[in-house]
């Protein structure tokens, strides 16, 4: 079974870079540049799990994070706060906001892969 991961970033960048590092492993991978067209990818697609940019524009990561937490078609998806701030409080505020992990850009390729399997349940490789 394909798993899909739903990238919601402002950086195309960032996103063709993680795209690569995921489909490379068996993963479908969507994208979205804004905390909107997330949202509403994230209801039409249903992703295994979610990579969520903080700092984007229109509504950040936080705001799109409560929305997302509070569509009951979408409070179970793992979403996983992929920013480039590192700092305790953006931990505890992710936890405390439902997040299921807090990643660091930029990122080893592996150290993706293995948070990715990890909250998506089971490897996507042949």
């Amino acid at each position: 079974m394909e798993r899909t991961i739903l990238i919601i970033e402002d950086e195309k960048l960032i996103i063709v870079s993680t795209q690569m590092v995921l489909e490379a492993v068996g993963y479908r991978v969507e994208s979205a540049m804004n905390g909107e067209d997330g949202i509403k990818t994230a209801k039409e697609v249903k992703p295994d799990l979610i990579l969520l940019d903080i700092m984007m524009p229109g509504i950040d990561g936080w705001e799109t994070l409560t929305r997302l937490k509070r569509d009951p078609d979408l409070t179970n998806v793992p979403v996983i706060i992929f920013t480039a701030r590192e700092h305790a409080r953006g931990h505890q505020k992710s936890n405390d906001m439902g997040a299921a992990g807090y990643f660091r850009k930029p990122f080893e390729p592996d150290e993706l892969i293995e948070l990715v399997e990890k909250h998506v349940g089971q490897s996507a490789r042949v």
